[in-house]
């Protein structure tokens, strides 16, 4: 397989998997999906001799649910030599996430296959039209000390916490829907309560799903 065809194929999984987590996909699309997974497992196989079951790989990924309060932005441009700036070459600019303390940013783990599962929950609990909302889903996310501009704008768009929390209590005995489903469920449902109650912003970051681990 060629460079170009390989990346084509592993953009079109993440392309699926970002709508997967946030919107969902339709039949046709499961099935899309499941054809570009074996053409992944068969490229795998061809090139570094490896048999992988890829979907079950991205199933099993971590994901981070990151839970921040009191952010600012602190702006880095990068130095830029006389030679660049002569040629008025246009400054690289990274932005560093930070907080005043350690315990405004949070953090807890999921796997992708329970990030879903907890989409399945939100929208049987007849918030489906607000999951988007209320957990945004970034597949890619730099490291907070070299943010682009792009990142720390989709930060800065993450809901009010004491929106998320009305959201929630709008549902009736939800800590017992929780806790018929899973003790995990459970868990996480208390503590997404939790941080909005505490006035963390919350958000889902799959970057994991990109850098599978093949033994």
């Amino acid at each position: 397989m060629e460079a170009s065809e390989r990346e084509e194929l592993y953009n079109g999984i993440r392309n699926f998997r970002e709508k997967e987590v946030t919107i969902g996909l339709t039949e046709e699309e499961r099935n899309a999906l499941a054809q570009l997974l074996k053409q992944a497992e068969a490229d795998m196989k061809q090139s570094v001799n490896i048999q992988v079951d890829y979907n079950e790989k991205q199933l099993q990924a971590p994901v981070i649910v990151e839970a921040i309060r009191q952010v600012t932005f602190i702006e880095s441009p990068v130095k830029q030599k006389l030679l660049e700036r002569i040629m008025k070459k246009e400054q690289l600019v990274y932005y560093e996430l930070h907080v005043p303390q350690r315990t405004d940013q949070l953090s807890y783990e999921w796997s992708y296959q329970f990030t879903l599962e907890v989409k399945k929950f939100i929208e049987e609990i007849g918030l489906g039209d607000k999951w988007s909302t209320l957990l945004s889903a970034t597949m890619e996310m730099s490291p907070r000390h070299i943010l682009n501009k792009e990142e720390m704008e989709w930060l800065n768009l993450l809901p009010d916490p004491n929106w998320c929390l009305r959201v929630l209590e709008e549902v009736p005995d939800l800590k017992a829907l929780a806790k018929k489903h899973s003790e995990e469920m459970h868990d996480s449902i208390l503590w997404l309560k939790e941080q909005w109650e505490e006035g963390y912003q919350i958000y889902i970051d799959c970057t994991e799903l990109n850098y599978i681990q093949i033994d």
